[in-house]
């Protein structure tokens, strides 16, 4: 049996729903569904009860979450360990956004102070950052908003000002039809909103600061940016900044387990967290 199977019976636990199982695992909801059922053959049991808007654990079910909990963990400790008798090494993961504005730099701080370490860098969403820290397959996450939980320690490691850009065009404010829209989080979305709820609609949301300028720089338009980065990935000759905004900021967070197991990792973190990126 493929342990990996566990893993999706854990996850379709965790969610009670095989859609979000799936979104979560990268899979196909297909897929997910598959893996269950080659489960339920090898146990020759029904795992859960399928109900239309829920999905519940059966007697068996209830019977299994335990092990495979045991199985899976026991797995992850073993790669680990693996690992970690080749070298030192450590696992970095970031949201599209916070990749493109601190990414490089992080990397850059731990390759110039642990040049024998390995170094593993991912792309995740925000939900995956969360769950891939508890689960300690990845030891550092950077996000644009710290992540929800007790157990995760948020600090801050850059802040930038931001300001509305002009790219292309003559006019003087943004409008729904040439506004393309960065998310940088509940927080700036929510007060842009009150500054100019027109701008709850856009010609473009995106959570790619270099797909924004590309837009930007086809079709012309407006967005929210700091100034480093309007400067850095659009051509001065067209760019003007048309207003700014006092309590707007782009931040990025480094994120860690408040309890750290991995030999070396505490030095990694004050390194990092003792200057801005």
């Amino acid at each position: 049996m493929d342990i990996r199977f566990l893993s999706t019976f854990l996850e379709v636990v965790k969610t009670r729903h095989f859609g979000k199982a799936a979104e979560n695992l990268y899979l196909t909801q297909s897929a997910v569904s598959a893996r269950i059922k080659l489960l339920e053959e090898y146990f020759q049991t029904t795992l859960f009860i399928r109900h239309r808007n829920s999905i519940q654990l059966t007697q068996a079910g209830e019977k299994l979450l335990p092990f495979a909990h045991q199985l899976t963990d026991t797995l992850k400790d073993a790669k680990r360990e693996l690992q970690a008798e080749s070298g030192e090494f450590v696992v970095c993961a970031a949201t599209q956004l916070a990749s493109e504005m601190g990414f490089t730099s992080v990397l850059g701080k731990v390759h110039q102070a642990f040049p024998d370490w390995s170094v593993k860098a991912e792309v995740l969403t925000l939900d995956s950052l969360s769950r891939q820290l508890h689960e300690r397959t990845i030891d550092i996450a950077l996000s644009s908003e710290p992540l929800k939980s007790e157990e995760i320690l948020s600090t801050e490691l850059l802040c930038e000002p931001l300001a509305m850009f002009a790219y292309g065009t003559e006019a003087e404010e943004p409008a729904p039809n040439t506004y393309v829209s960065v998310e940088w989080g509940s927080k700036v979305r929510d007060k842009l909103q009150q500054i100019s709820p027109q701008l709850r609609d856009a010609r473009l949301s995106t959570n790619s600061l270099r797909l924004a300028a590309s837009s930007l720089t086809e079709e012309g338009g407006f967005a929210l940016l700091p100034e480093s980065v309007a400067k850095k990935l659009l051509p001065a000759g067209e760019l003007r900044c048309v207003s700014t905004f006092e309590d707007l900021s782009a931040t990025v967070y480094l994120n860690t387990m408040k309890s750290v197991k991995r030999p070396g990792l505490p030095a990694l973190l004050d390194l990092l967290t003792s200057a801005q990126v």
